[in-house]
């Protein structure tokens, strides 16, 4: 398959959605302005919101960005499922939560002042769930494992997971605590032992 090539115009956009996620991260979205976002994009005002009009067409953009980018996961369907798969795909769940922390930080606010975000995110989290729980027994069938759980108990087991996963880093920070190498394993080392009752073959 030859290498995908993008328009000017994509690339303009991609660099847009990067450097404000990037602006975000550091301070915040409400000290971040249209303005200011052009000027660290090195573009002028008017080319920005010739392509997001305003913060909210970015935010919805960079939600698509995230949940996307949460794709490389499931792409383990059929790796050996071991401890060391568990730590890996958890690591990398967490590497893209801590990419997009401004919007974990940040969630209630963006989804009651955006209706139209909120409801795509809903929507979002809910094929998510879906999708997880269809992981889970892709990986158990791929290494002969047998999933005991009803389905409203491997659900609430998802839910409990996937709340984990997005709270445990605004978390660490209440805490004042640094997002480092070592409170990314811890996170990872969590979520292992919230799956550990479940998954006794091989934990």
């Amino acid at each position: 398959m030859p290498p995908r090539t993008y328009k000017p115009s994509q690339l303009t956009k991609q660099h847009i959605l990067q450097t404000a996620v990037e602006r975000y991260n550091e301070s915040g979205t409400a000290s971040v302005s249209m303005n200011a976002l052009a000027e660290a994009c090195g573009i002028s005002a008017g080319n920005l919101q010739y392509h997001y009009k305003a913060k909210e067409d970015i935010f919805r953009a960079i939600l698509e960005d995230l949940y996307h980018d949460y794709d490389v996961i499931y792409t383990y369907t059929n790796a050996p499922f071991n401890l060391n798969t568990l730590r890996h795909i958890m690591r990398l769940g967490f590497d893209i939560n801590w990419k997009y922390r401004f919007f974990f930080r940040e969630l209630g606010a963006l989804l009651r002042h955006d209706p139209l975000l909120a409801a795509r995110f809903r929507e979002i989290q809910e094929q998510r769930l879906t999708d997880q729980k269809a992981f889970i027994h892709q990986l158990a069938e791929a290494s002969g494992l047998q999933i005991t759980l009803t389905p409203e108990e491997l659900h609430h087991v998802t839910l409990i997971g996937w709340l984990l996963a997005n709270t445990w880093l605004s978390y660490v920070e209440t805490l004042g605590q640094e997002i480092n190498e070592t409170t990314l394993n811890e996170a990872v080392e969590v979520m292992v032992q919230h799956y550990k009752p479940y998954l006794p073959e091989i934990l």
